[in-house]
């Protein structure tokens, strides 16, 4: 699958497909990851009617969105699934230096931090990049079964509902 694909790919998932990864490169085992990370508390349920925020920019939710989809693709390359393949020339950015953390950093100050979910958009970011370092690090020990394990369950889930997140913080733009 080639980038533009993958991003399409990403782009359209919404979280009750959550039980496909996305990963379908790597093998998948009923054996499960060793349980690192703290359960998840209950999300908040997002609003059937959106708050409405007055100075949210569609387009700047959207490139938020393109960001955290662009570190999804860095983030597969750097997994490595796909030996054929060179390793990647880029580093892998970390939470607060990713694309999407740099634009919650700035966000905190403009409307979108004004948001009702944007604590929880937060949390799930920082869960988010937790659970892709447990996968990686599980991958670069060679426990491929673990990882594809985290990869196709929380790690899934969570990458899915940071864009569930930001696609109703987006819907709140006037």
């Amino acid at each position: 699958m080639n980038i533009p694909q993958l991003l399409q790919h990403l782009y359209r998932r919404r979280p009750s497909e959550a039980s496909s990864s996305g990963h379908g490169d790597l093998p998948s085992t009923a054996r499960t990851a060793p349980q690192t990370v703290a359960a998840n508390p209950a999300p908040a349920r997002l609003c059937a009617d959106p708050v409405h925020i007055p100075g949210l920019d569609r387009l700047d939710l959207k490139q938020a969105i393109i960001t955290h989809l662009e570190w999804c693709v860095l983030f597969n390359e750097h997994l490595g699934a796909d030996k054929s393949l060179p390793p990647p020339k880029q580093d892998l950015p970390g939470e607060r230096a990713s694309g999407l953390g740099l634009w919650l950093t700035q966000a905190r100050q403009r409307p979108p931090g004004q948001h009702p979910l944007f604590g929880e958009l937060l949390r799930e970011h920082q869960r988010f990049h937790e659970l892709a370092n447990q996968a990686l690090g599980l991958a670069r020990i060679g426990r491929m079964d673990a990882a594809s394990t985290l990869l196709n369950t929380d790690f899934e889930r969570s990458r899915a509902r940071v864009l569930e997140i930001l696609r109703a913080i987006q819907k709140s733009a006037g």
